[in-house]
């Protein structure tokens, strides 16, 4: 009897440790974002590693996040919706580009804000913007060579 009290005791505390890592996992994934401010849409030619939840920043400092990724089949396009502050106004010209922390680091979304009078408002499209860089499409090109012009050995000589 005292055996069967001490496993649901044990079961209580792994469902507990369970619940909290999970939380913890929530709460720090940004899903649950104040959407309180304006929605904008970005069109990527690749889209990286953007998940809803992804950070959105200027200067290094967040003031956004991802709310959706989709993909338009006519213009083959990574749609990505955005939500941004709304103390934070941008103007007509201002690009988008995916980036990330480092090497290895966390992709996001930077927002170089542009230099027109023009705002951006609730439901527009940010026009500029760059995709990621594939990292292994690079290093391909470093190893194999970036030069499409034959080698020399490989030119015939009169």
């Amino acid at each position: 009897m005292q055996r069967n009290v001490l496993e649901t005791i044990m079961g209580a505390v792994v469902l507990v440790a369970a619940a909290a890592f999970l939380w913890v996992i929530y709460s720090g994934s940004g899903i649950k974002e104040d959407r309180g401010g304006y929605t904008l849409t970005v069109r990527f030619d690749r889209g990286g590693s953007v998940l809803p939840g992804t950070d959105v920043r200027i200067s290094g400092v967040k003031v956004g996040a991802v709310t959706a990724q989709d993909f338009d089949p006519k213009m083959f396009q990574a749609v990505v919706t955005l939500n941004i502050r709304k103390d934070v106004e941008l103007p007509k010209d201002s690009s988008a580009i995916i980036t990330s922390d480092g090497l290895l680091g966390n992709y996001y979304i930077k927002l170089e804000p542009g230099a027109e009078d023009a705002i951006l408002k609730d439901g527009d499209e940010i026009a500029y913007a760059q995709g990621a860089l594939d990292l292994v499409e690079l290093i391909n090109k470093f190893v194999v060579g970036g030069s499409s012009a034959p080698k020399p050995e490989e030119s015939a000589t009169p």
